[in-house]
């Protein structure tokens, strides 16, 4: 087992690669999502770049997991609360209403209407922009971290291997039930519970209890039978996005395997000084992306294959520096 210290070390990477990962999978979204361009080889790239990112919002919840759930750092609920939830509520509030009015502004460039009456449904549903539903999910995560924490230091190694896989099997089976019937996603404070076999099985391989075997081959098999099950599944009509699930057949074989991929690998650089400004990039990079859209960043060609990695690291590193700027005024530092 290495040292403390270097474990840790490798949740940083962790951190920034799963940030990374969202910008690609979110820059690749511009070009999967036309039906148009279905079955071209920009299309068939850019699938695979997606497929390739999904773990990354599942490796975050386990970065939280293996942080909040070290057994050696006990914490009451008063403390964690105060913490916690502070620090999720101010970005909450202010990027819910950013988000908001920027949608407004958008549909206004592009179409010249100026609409407010959606604003209230899109809070209800707890998605105000595509990417914000992770703040509401991670409100009912952190309620119940402190519940959590205490069952999982009182239960044994194998009870808690027995949790990871009982709940996501049952998010697997919901993810199913929800295909098969179209059933709506339900009340945001509530997503959060099948994202608690994450949650768990981020600690259990951070401390070795849970190990998947070759996570390397692993990792590379549910990328590819991500991407070609999308692409099976739809056609020029439509975006079947079912196997981009987080819970779907494939995913959390991916999303574990490159979580313990990742804290097993001490050759991947640290980047200490960028792992915090991850939370801003994931809060940002949509402005930059709707930015370049706008722009003209795809063309409808070959070539949009390899403008999504030129997409993803200029728009990454345009996050990066818009979260570092905000974290250096301290009226600005609590949003990011």
């Amino acid at each position: 087992m290495p040292h403390t210290e270097d474990r840790y070390a490798r949740l940083d990477a962790a951190r920034w690669l799963a940030a990374v990962a969202v910008v690609l999978l979110h820059s690749a979204a511009l070009i999967v999502s036309d039906p148009a361009a279905y079955g071209g080889g920009a299309w068939l790239a850019a699938n695979l770049y997606d497929s390739a990112a999904r773990w990354c919002v599942p490796v975050f919840v386990m970065v939280s997991g293996a942080l909040l759930l070290d057994p050696d750092k006990p914490q009451d609920a008063q403390k964690f609360y105060s913490r916690r939830m502070a620090r999720i509520c101010a970005p909450l509030l202010f990027w819910t209403l950013f988000y908001l009015a920027w949608r407004t502004g958008l549909d206004w460039w592009d179409d010249g209407s100026v609409d407010f009456s959606f604003w209230p449904r899109k809070v209800a549903q707890g998605e105000p922009y595509y990417h914000l539903w992770y703040l509401y999910m991670i409100v009912g995560l952190y309620l119940f971290a402190p519940l959590v924490r205490l069952l999982y230091v009182r239960s044994t190694p194998k009870a808690r291997a027995l949790w990871v896989v009982g709940i996501l099997g049952v998010a697997i089976l919901d993810a199913l039930y929800r295909r098969a019937l179209g059933a709506p996603h339900g009340f945001f404070l509530t997503w959060f519970l099948p994202y608690l076999g994450y949650f768990v099985a981020g600690r259990l391989i951070f401390d070795g209890e849970m190990r998947i075997p070759r996570p390397g081959l692993m990792l590379a098999a549910s990328v590819a039978a991500t991407a070609l099950g999308v692409t099976i599944m739809s056609d020029g009509h439509a975006l079947d996005t079912y196997f981009y699930d987080y819970f779907s057949l494939t995913v959390p074989f991916m999303s574990l395997a490159a979580f313990q991929w990742i804290v097993s690998s001490p050759r991947l650089p640290r980047l200490a000084s960028l792992a915090p400004l991850t939370f801003g990039v994931y809060l940002i990079h949509p402005v930059f992306l709707d930015v370049a859209r706008r722009a003209g960043a795809f063309s409808g060609g070959q070539r949009d294959a390899w403008a999504v990695p030129l997409l993803t690291a200029a728009v990454f590193v345009l996050s990066a520096a818009s979260s570092w700027l905000l974290r250096r005024h301290p009226a600005t530092r609590k949003l990011v």
